[in-house]
């Protein structure tokens, strides 16, 4: 199991932003907020309030859905703004939560958004990681037993098959004109030594 998958769902949510800010240095905070405002995970400085940056970033998103989808722009994807000291992107971790990252003034847009993506994506797995356990893992069955048990059988049947044989024996002998002929005894047992007619 990848470190990413292991732990709590708040666990692997601080691991990905972590790991955003230790690749990308230009990032200098980032969040993780539910769609409806309220902070899920989130890597601040002091000036920063985590639940001012969930509602603010909650109601840029709501603004741009509606701003897209009024304009006919389809569902929206990214929220990308632009400051005097810095930049802000908004990225939707795939239907699952928002991802918000503060870059510093004079950092590329274009590799921020590469990794603010990246993370995003790195985000819902993180979320749906015990979802798709749930769903890969087989249903419990009931241990049926392997044998059943054998009726026990009625007392003149075992005493039969406890008693010789009744099946009448074979009996070979030799016909007048010297070929061999066959006879059946009507009791007697199949063994040579226990049937007199072969002595």
């Amino acid at each position: 199991m990848s470190d990413l998958h292991a732990g709590s769902r708040s666990d692997r949510l601080d691991r990905a932003i972590h790991s955003l800010l230790a690749q990308t240095p230009e990032i200098e905070a980032a969040a993780v907020v539910s769609f409806d405002g309220l902070p899920m995970a989130s890597a601040l400085p002091p000036s920063m309030d985590e639940d001012r940056v969930a509602a603010m970033s909650a109601a840029l998103l709501s603004l741009g859905e509606r701003a897209a989808q009024g304009l006919g722009r389809g569902e929206l994807s990214q929220v990308y703004i632009e400051g005097e000291t810095g930049t802000v992107f908004l990225v939707s971790a795939d239907n699952e939560a928002v991802l918000v990252a503060v870059a510093a003034q004079g950092a590329k847009v274009g590799m921020m958004l590469y990794e603010v993506r990246r993370a995003a994506a790195a985000v819902a797995d993180a979320l749906r990681a015990d979802d798709a356990a749930h769903e890969a893992a087989p249903p419990a069955v009931s241990a049926e037993p392997v044998l059943q048990a054998v009726p026990s059988q009625p007392e003149h049947v075992l005493q039969a098959v406890a008693e010789p044989s009744v099946m009448p024996a074979y009996t070979p002998s030799v016909a007048p004109d010297g070929g061999w002929s066959s006879s059946y005894a009507p009791t007697g047992s199949v063994l040579p030594g226990e049937n007199p007619s072969w002595s």
